[in-house]
């Protein structure tokens, strides 16, 4: 029979063979899988730039129904007519978002992290009935008053001698 420590020395020694092998095929793996997609990627490119030359240039009309000519027509005696009407549509747009999409991620927080932050747990678990440091503190307090009451007196003491 071997003994332990070389067995130990192979058996850590195959783990690494093992992990080399590993990431070796890994490496080989991903660099044919890359130039899968570049293949892929640069022959849908040239078709669709052939696609596009080859189409037309003739406006087509859109299909689904869009937003009516009306409501557009608003908007634009409204906001795009001046760069200051377009300035506070824009503005009121990016303030409305970020108020929709803040609210939005801080319910999902709450709502995953429920229990665990500060707002949301239970503190009256947690609550201990400590009354001893309360006495003490009580005593230490008076304790205090006893010894200003006696210097106070002495203080006096010395006035009614003058």
């Amino acid at each position: 029979p071997l003994p332990a420590t070389i067995l130990v020395d192979r058996s850590v020694d195959l783990r690494c063979y093992i992990e080399k092998t590993k990431i070796k095929t890994n490496m080989i793996l991903s660099s044919a899988l890359r130039r899968g997609i570049r293949s892929t990627i640069s022959s849908s490119r040239s078709t669709s730039l052939l696609a596009a030359r080859n189409a037309s240039t003739a406006a087509t009309p859109s299909k689904g129904p869009g937003v009516p000519p009306n409501v557009l027509r608003s908007w634009y005696n409204i906001f795009g007519k001046s760069t200051a009407g377009y300035i506070t549509w824009i503005v009121a747009g990016v303030l409305a978002t970020e108020f929709v999409t803040g609210f939005g991620i801080d319910s999902l927080w709450a709502s995953v992290n429920s229990g665990r932050t500060y707002d949301s747990v239970d503190w009256t678990k947690f609550k201990v009935e400590d009354d001893d440091d309360d006495e003490d503190d009580e005593e230490d307090e008076e304790e205090e008053g006893e010894g200003e009451g006696e210097g106070d007196d002495e203080d006096e003491d010395d006035e009614d001698d003058e």
